[in-house]
């Protein structure tokens, strides 16, 4: 399981003591909002078992313009205890690097996509089944057991585009930053600790290395809890 440190300045501990000192007299000091980075990185090792079969050379475009897609759940982990002091969690930068494919770069790719989602889904179960993501821009988050819309009973798990990119083209590299979704606040899922990272890939040409390795590091953005209590 990965693990998703998360880093709270030293400035943390004084949290206690703000209001008390703004109380002082002469003390004209404007409280100010405090961000904090968050980083994770995750590695993804891409079998080329949907090329093997056909012969293709290295890096070289599959058939009449066929595609392959590839989609991996990772379970991943915030452990620190202070995850709870931070809100309006988004991202700050998503940035993929191909590591070890040699003479090919990202034009291997047609799209990608990452999400966040839920570790379970609303029955409680591990499930990777991304058929089932109810997406934030939905306008709806389900809770408790087994919810259902008007239509389609569940289970559902409960999930949020961080970033995507589809602009891949000859000679790009190995490194690609992703568009953000602007919208995306990924604060359930940093404050619950445990959840999944999906990622969703369309190749349009193939490698004949037996795996390829992209390593994937999510720079997150968010503001310390530290408002001084109201009188």
């Amino acid at each position: 399981m990965r693990k998703l440190w998360l880093i709270i300045p030293v400035s943390i501990a004084f949290f206690g003591c703000k209001k008390k000192i703004e109380d002082l007299e002469g003390n004209n000091v404007p409280f100010n909002e405090t961000e904090v980075t968050i980083s994770e990185i995750i590695s993804l090792d891409i079998p080329n078992s949907a090329f093997s079969w056909g012969g293709f050379l290295n890096c070289t475009s599959l058939p009449f313009g066929a595609t392959s897609n590839y989609e991996a759940f990772i379970a991943t982990q915030n452990p620190n205890p202070y995850a709870h002091l931070v809100d309006d969690i988004q991202a700050l930068r998503v940035q993929m690097e191909l590591t070890d494919v040699p003479d090919c770069d990202f034009d291997m790719l047609q799209s990608v996509e990452i999400y966040l989602v839920d570790l379970v889904d609303t029955c409680g179960n591990v499930i990777n089944d991304a058929s089932k993501m109810v997406l934030e821009e939905d306008g709806v988050v389900y809770h408790g057991t087994c919810s259902t819309t008007a239509t389609e009973v569940g289970p559902y798990y409960n999930a949020v585009l961080l970033g995507s990119f589809d602009n891949f083209y000859d000679g790009m590299g190995d490194i690609v930053e992703l568009d953000l979704n602007p919208d995306a606040r990924l604060d359930r899922f940093i404050h619950a600790q445990n959840f999944q990272t999906y990622t969703f890939m369309v190749f349009d040409k193939a490698f004949t290395q037996n795996s390829a390795n992209i390593k994937t590091t999510m720079d997150l953005r968010a503001k310390l809890i530290n408002d001084p209590p109201n009188d």
